[in-house]
């Protein structure tokens, strides 16, 4: 039942974007002598008609709807399909295809006196044909079709790429089963780890900002639901990765820059709804500006970098500044705690872990395996099957 809701909103909302593009049409006059506009206007008709179609899952009356818009439009054309014949579309017959065309947006599930969606970042399914479609139909309503011709062609290779394809074309999960898996429920565990060490440096700090967004504005409308927050923590390992400091000019848009954006905003407003950040870094001074003024606590371990130390410099009170002169030679374990955490800076020693529960983090065992002392048993085929997705018979 959800693949054909969500169909019929996706054509709803096409519709509803042809019906906006045809009243401006309609409005300029350009269906009718204003010539080349007529021909335009048969040609983004018949592309609109191309968009129009019916699935097996629609209602009987839906169907009948779209068949009867389909019919008018085959007929207006053949009308027009002799050589040197008038192009121009009369009032009465644009009225006639809009008459037709709410008709279909109404069946579809839409209303007159709104527009879908009705908050365009709302998460609503959709398909790569219909965003392609949507961006198509829109620059007819902003008459910047001819802006758009080398970017479609970009569009539809990303769409098809197989790392987005995945997330695309995924239609059967539900919102609330998301929400569930990745900020939490009453009946499991409230801690969700996101491995995305193995994901291409191109495609991970848009992935990165769309689940922080995701979880972002699941804690605002909690708040406003339920009148109290749900306290969630995203914790970022090698965060220098998604919060790295940028140039604020117009040309540094790209998906680092937004993602870190996205942060910053966290950042700022997290706090407010129950959202709290822990970020962890080997190179701080790589890190935003903005995310590190709004952390309170920080755990300082060693450092030998002058600019990470110059930025730590500034972080202490003037008295404690000879602090710094440890933290170059501080040995593993041991950490430096200030902030809110601790009245005054102090060192601490992490807790040692059993050996099971330890992260992989040891030294490459350099020499012992070049000389002989340690075996590594190398099975690139393995490695290749699994890197391929090739199932092993």
């Amino acid at each position: 039942m959800f693949e054909a809701e969500s169909k019929e909103k996706e054509l709803a909302s096409f519709v509803r974007t042809v019906i906006n593009t045809i009243e401006v049409y309609k409005t300029k006059g350009t269906p009718w002598g204003n010539f080349p506009g007529p021909k335009n206007f048969k040609e983004s008709l018949q592309k609109w008609n191309a968009g129009v179609v019916s699935e097996d899952t629609f209602s009987q009356e839906l169907k009948d709807a779209v068949a009867a818009f389909n019919t008018k439009v085959t007929e207006f054309e053949v009308q027009r399909a002799p050589q040197y014949s008038n192009q121009d579309y009369v009032r009465g017959e644009v009225d006639v295809l809009l008459t037709l065309l709410r008709d279909v947006y109404l069946k579809a599930g839409g209303r007159e006196d709104e527009f879908l969606p009705t908050d365009e970042d709302s998460p609503i399914p959709f398909s790569g044909e219909n965003f392609v479609r949507s961006i198509e139909a829109n620059a007819e309503i902003l008459n910047t079709t001819d802006y758009i011709v080398t970017l479609m062609p970009r569009i539809k290779t990303l769409l098809s790429d197989v790392r987005v394809r995945k997330v695309i074309d995924d239609t059967s999960l539900e919102l609330s089963d998301w929400l569930s898996e990745y900020i939490g429920s009453d009946n499991k565990e409230s801690l969700t780890i996101i491995d995305l060490s193995l994901l291409p440096s191109d495609v991970t700090s848009i992935i990165t900002a769309v689940i922080a967004r995701m979880v972002f504005e699941a804690q605002q409308r909690y708040l406003k639901l339920n009148k109290v927050c749900l306290p969630t923590v995203l914790v970022m390992e090698e965060a220098h990765y998604f919060v790295k400091r940028y140039n604020d000019d117009a040309e540094n848009t790209g998906p680092a820059t937004q993602c870190c954006k996205m942060f910053e905003k966290i950042a700022r407003e997290g706090r407010k709804f129950g959202l709290g950040l822990v970020l962890s870094s080997q190179r701080p001074s790589e890190l935003s500006p903005t995310v590190l003024s709004q952390c309170n606590s920080f755990m300082l371990h060693r450092i030998s970098n002058d600019r990470d130390q110059e930025l730590v410099q500034r972080l202490l009170p003037d008295n404690m500044r000879g602090i710094l002169r440890e933290m170059p030679s501080l040995p593993s374990q041991y950490a430096v705690l200030l902030g809110w955490a601790s009245e005054l800076p102090v060192m601490v020693k992490m807790r040692t872990l059993p050996e099971a529960q330890r992260p992989q983090s040891d030294d490459p065992d350099y020499w012992n395996v070049w000389t002989g002392a340690k075996e590594r048993k190398i099975d690139w085929k393995s490695i290749a099957n699994e890197w391929q997705n090739k199932r092993i018979e």
